[in-house]
């Protein structure tokens, strides 16, 4: 099954829900964050969240960088995670099965590298801290994949705890003004809020429920 064409308005939906993916990720992961960013271009939307992905700590020990890397990874995989629950909302749920598509047509940053090119190469680097020498998987291509299946189940758990929050929140974003109809800049000061927002609306429908 193909990915549907979209409109532009639907393409923006689809950037917004996968950036604050990152951003509410980033922040579950004690990372600092900053505005996001989506730009029109050539009929599709592209978008960047900031993230700062400075160590609380010094990465002295091997446990401590396999920490901080882990908590990136996660950061990295909630984009297509909450895109692929976009998809389910928007289209049903049998294509937000289509997984293997939907992260090889990754949303595009602005440094021109997908999160699955960054996703990799920190997986490719945790395989070498946690290296067995008699683990059953041997090569790396099977190691990192094993690695992958594991972090990507742990990102998917801490998404499903925010996600009804995130679909508010996206929401509230999609409303906020386009500079020129093809820039969307959302400070960090204007996400807080209306992420606080979010978790008003979010906590009153279920009080009310």
């Amino acid at each position: 099954m193909a990915l549907p064409v979209t409109t532009y308005e639907i393409d923006d939906s689809r950037v917004i829900h996968h950036e604050l993916g990152h951003w509410l990720m980033a922040r579950e992961m004690g990372f600092n964050v900053g505005q996001i960013f989506i730009k029109r271009k050539s009929g599709e939307a592209y978008g960047h969240s900031t993230v700062y992905p400075s160590a609380s700590r010094r990465l002295d020990t091997a446990e401590a960088v396999d920490d901080y890397l882990s908590k990136r990874i996660r950061v990295l995989l909630a984009g297509v995670i909450v895109e692929i629950e976009w998809y389910k909302k928007m289209f049903g749920n049998e294509l937000g099965k289509q997984f293997d598509r939907i992260y090889e047509n990754p949303v595009i940053d602005r440094s021109g590298i997908s999160d699955k090119g960054k996703a990799e190469e920190l997986i490719a680097i945790l395989v070498g801290i946690r290296k067995d020498q008699t683990a059953k998987y041997n090569t790396l291509s099977d190691q990192i994949r094993v690695l992958f299946v594991e972090l990507y189940r742990d990102a998917k758990l801490l998404v499903e705890a925010f996600l009804v929050k995130l679909f508010s929140l996206a929401d509230l974003v999609a409303k906020e003004p386009w500079q020129n109809g093809a820039t969307l800049d959302v400070t960090i000061e204007r996400l807080i809020e209306l992420a606080d927002v979010a978790a008003e609306t979010v906590a009153s429908t279920a009080q009310a429920e």
